[in-house]
């Protein structure tokens, strides 16, 4: 079995503007007053802000109070309990070193400052090194509803909450082993098709598996990809998109859009299942021994 004990990386430099040329955005015109002093690859405690304008602080403002207004009755316990425990800043931009503390108490994992895309091998790396990448700009103000790409709101308020959750952070370290250890494009692919259906766009319900049982009622949203955006929150509950239980199987080869609210989603019955499928099916596809 490969081992966890993996020596943390320093991130190499990225060129900027390395984001997907597939999506249109917006977020890198809203920039900072000053930029952050620390290199791209710091990790934790370690990373000083950039200096934030007041727009940059109203725009967090103003996601944090709609989406804070969304999430009861609809996101997972686990999400909840990992946002009260991180005590994200209401009014103004957290910075990642105060998260990054928060995460390592919980579940020893740590922030690690990136300016954009990241590519694969090196998420991979990093996750299997317990260390999530997190970006410090911010959306434009004309993108609250939803952006294609990654901005800091949905990494610090989509992915942070559940990777203080140990069965969760014990899945995500898992993926990141699995992928460190993908060695083809076809494995790679299979891998992002996993992610998408569940760390972004995941959906839980405790009898996904038993339709005599199941009520739609009863469906939370886990992925960051909804939670951070609240357009997605109301769409991925509603009935216009179809509900169908996590299969890594079938979440391997399904494809996705990114360009448009998702169809079809897919809903797991708990976190001990996530992971526990998750390696059942990364094993047999020689990824985790």
């Amino acid at each position: 079995m490969m081992s966890g004990g993996l020596n943390v990386i320093t991130l190499p430099q990225i060129p900027s503007g390395k984001l997907s040329t597939e999506v249109e955005f917006k977020a890198r015109p809203s920039s900072p007053v000053a930029p952050s002093p620390s290199a791209e690859g710091t990790i934790g405690e370690a990373i000083k802000p950039p200096v934030y304008a007041q727009e940059q602080h109203s725009t967090w403002a103003e996601l944090f109070k709609r989406q804070s207004a969304l999430l009861q009755g609809r996101v997972c316990a686990e999400y909840l309990a990992g946002r009260t425990f991180l005590n994200y800043p209401a009014d103004r931009v957290p910075t990642l070193a105060e998260l990054s503390a928060g995460l390592k108490t919980a579940t020893g994992w740590q922030i690690i400052r990136v300016e954009g895309y990241v590519p694969e091998n090196i998420f991979f790396k990093l996750l299997a090194n317990k260390c999530f990448p997190c970006t410090d700009f911010i959306r434009h103000p004309t993108e609250l509803e939803y952006t294609p790409a990654p901005d800091m709101f949905h990494d610090l308020m989509g992915h942070l909450p559940l990777i203080t959750n140990p069965r969760f952070a014990s899945f995500f370290h898992a993926y990141g082993l699995a992928g460190y250890a993908a060695t083809t494009e076809e494995q790679v692919a299979w891998l992002g098709r996993i992610y998408w259906f569940t760390v972004e766009f995941g959906l839980m319900n405790p009898n996904a598996h038993n339709p005599s049982k199941r009520r739609g009622q009863e469906t939370t949203i886990y992925g960051a990809g909804i939670v951070s955006s609240v357009g997605e929150i109301t769409h991925s509950l509603s009935d216009v998109v179809k509900k169908e239980p996590f299969n890594p199987h079938v979440l391997a080869n399904r494809v996705f859009d990114i360009h448009h609210m998702q169809d079809t989603l897919f809903e797991i019955a708990s976190f001990d299942e996530l992971e526990s499928e998750f390696r059942k099916w990364a094993s047999d596809k020689g990824l985790l021994v």
